[in-house]
């Protein structure tokens, strides 16, 4: 099993947390948590651990979501920004995201 995947496995596995990281809203954002379905969280997930690996973090430990902008648009082209927060391998990776509709019950993603 290559690294990503098993950090992709175990970083899957993570609860969203409200740990001490999350006391305060980070610059930018509105609120915390996601406004992504559980489905398209994991999705999300898998481009965010790339980015995080390739940063030079193979093990993230846990993530806190935020939103950064509320949904706008009409009822299946919505857009959303989000910021995800990773920690691990002693460092903090602020992960910016782009959630569009893609017709009903569906969406994209984009790490900006």
């Amino acid at each position: 099993m290559t690294n990503w995947l098993r950090a992709l496995l175990v970083f899957g596995a993570l609860a969203v947390s409200s740990s001490s990281m999350a006391q305060s809203l980070p610059e930018g954002a509105i609120q915390e948590g996601s406004l992504a379905n559980q489905k398209l969280i994991q999705d999300a997930m898998a481009g965010v651990l790339v980015t995080v690996a390739s940063q030079g973090c193979e093990q993230p430990e846990e993530f806190v979501p935020y939103v950064r902008e509320m949904p706008s648009g009409e009822i299946g082209t919505r857009v959303w920004r989000e910021l995800w927060i990773v920690e691990g391998c002693d460092d903090t990776y602020p992960i910016k995201l782009r959630f569009q509709e893609s017709g009903a019950g569906a969406a994209n993603w984009i790490i900006e």
